[in-house]
């Protein structure tokens, strides 16, 4: 064991009240856990848990080094899944789950705050099973240290998976961010959180302009900050695309910033990204550029099935879309949802043009959305308030394509997307909480949309 990891595994001793043996190494824990801890750790510890939904037990299980490992016996069948949290340090932690004593496969944690689930290998059959986590790439460099910290592990068992859930897709919130006293930016993301359950709600995204301009104090960056802070609490994942008016393109009172330059400025992102980034997103897998959220992509898992939120530029560069491309063609079991601040207008047409991007709308349409076979969703705002379309892609599949721009300046629009993956159905509505307002006129369902298994 090396000192770093034994000056850390010290002070987790120094705070414990309870002080066990397993594996041969100490191992601590909490006198007041609800229940014992599902693990046995070797060159690690039992700790509080700092990660949230808290587990039963309280407590999870800490890995610091590529000897460092977790083993439990788990009943069920299907995949092993995971919670976990880790520290980021020049990269995410990833661990290797070995099922009687198979290793099935690998998975990064990409949280430092939401213990998640990770799906890891594939199906295995009914019965009980030992199962061992280990910490396969740890890295330190001043001033971080990579860690991992396991929660649970438990199995899928096919049959009881609940095949309904819901994600949300806010739109264009610039007209919330003008005055510290307007309170409808955070009253929707309180509202999502205090109805998680009932929605069962998994993701939440947005279709850009979440600022109007930006300014030399960032204060309508700061209102936005604070309202997406109780999306990150409750550990829901999140991503947010990057409108025209999130960039220096636009100045102060929304015209351009520098007429001459707009062109370039729209790729300028700079402020956006220091009051967003990837670890307060929660489960973004992959960045085009490194430390700039603006073309990623998050995963995650909800009735049964694999789900990819692909979040891209205005306008993308051709480099973006092809990066796009060999993102959704590494991923051929994901149903994707595709996030970008302009793609439809009002009337449910495919915009033209590229205004001052580089690419249209239609040519993401032709050159990534209808090309693969499990892209599912386009969701966009910037132009109209609200609109749908359906289109088939080159390999049959339908692509469901939704508008929320509304621009309110009295209330704030939510829609609410419910999949029903044994149904193979959707129902979308809008919904505002701050007035509890229906837009009833865009409420759709449609079955038959195809769920990739």
């Amino acid at each position: 064991m090396r000192i770093r990891k034994s000056r850390s595994a010290l002070v987790a001793l120094a705070a414990a009240t309870v002080v066990a043996v397993a594996g041969g190494v100490i191992v601590t824990g909490t006198a007041n856990a609800a229940e014992p801890s599902q693990f046995t750790v070797v060159e690690g510890a039992i700790r509080t848990a700092t990660g949230t939904p808290v587990p039963a037990s309280g407590t999870h299980a800490s890995l610091w080094g590529n000897s460092s490992y977790a083993t439990t016996s788990i009943t069920g069948s299907g995949r092993v899944l995971i919670g976990a949290i880790g520290e980021n340090c020049q990269g995410w932690p990833t661990v290797r789950v070995t099922v009687d004593g198979v290793s099935v496969g690998q998975t990064t944690i990409v949280s430092a705050t939401s213990y998640g689930t990770y799906p890891v290998g594939t199906v295995v059959g009914a019965g009980q099973h030992n199962v061992k986590i280990q910490f396969v790439n740890d890295f330190r460099a001043e001033p971080c240290d990579r860690n991992v910290h396991i929660a649970y592990a438990r199995m899928e068992t096919p049959g009881t998976t609940d095949t309904k859930f819901s994600f949300a897709v806010m739109p264009d919130t610039q007209q919330e961010v003008l005055s510290s006293t307007d309170t409808r930016f955070r009253n929707r993301t309180d509202w999502l959180v205090q109805n998680r359950s009932a929605l069962d709600l998994r993701f939440v995204a947005s279709s850009g302009d979440v600022v109007n301009w930006d300014t030399p104090d960032h204060s309508q960056y700061v209102i936005a900050r604070n309202a997406m802070r109780p999306i990150e609490t409750a550990g829901i994942p999140y991503s947010l695309a990057i409108g025209n008016h999130d960039t220096q393109a636009t100045g102060v009172g929304g015209s351009a910033r520098d007429p001459a330059r707009t062109r370039e400025l729209v790729r300028d992102t700079t402020v956006f990204n220091q009051y967003f980034t990837v670890s307060q997103y929660g489960a973004v897998r992959g960045q085009f550029e490194t430390g700039k959220v603006d073309n990623s992509y998050s995963t995650f898992e909800a009735g049964g099935v694999q789900w990819m939120v692909l979040t891209l530029e205005l306008w993308p560069r051709v480099e973006a879309v092809n990066w796009a491309k060999n993102v959704v063609a590494a991923h051929p079991g994901h149903n994707v949802i595709v996030v970008t601040h302009d793609f439809i207008d009002g009337n449910g047409n495919i915009e033209q043009s590229a205004s001052y991007g580089a690419t249209s709308p239609q040519y993401l349409f032709d050159n990534l959305v209808k090309q693969y076979a499990n892209i599912r969703f386009v969701f966009s705002g910037h132009v109209g308030v609200a609109g749908n379309r359906v289109d088939t892609g080159v390999n049959g599949n339908k692509i469901y394509t939704f508008l929320q721009t509304f621009h309110s300046n009295t209330t704030n629009p939510v829609r609410l997307v419910e999949i029903d993956t044994a149904a193979n159905s959707l129902r979308t509505w809008i919904y505002a909480p701050y007035n509890n307002q229906s837009f009833t006129e865009y409420d759709r369902s449609f079955t038959g949309i195809g769920v990739v298994r």
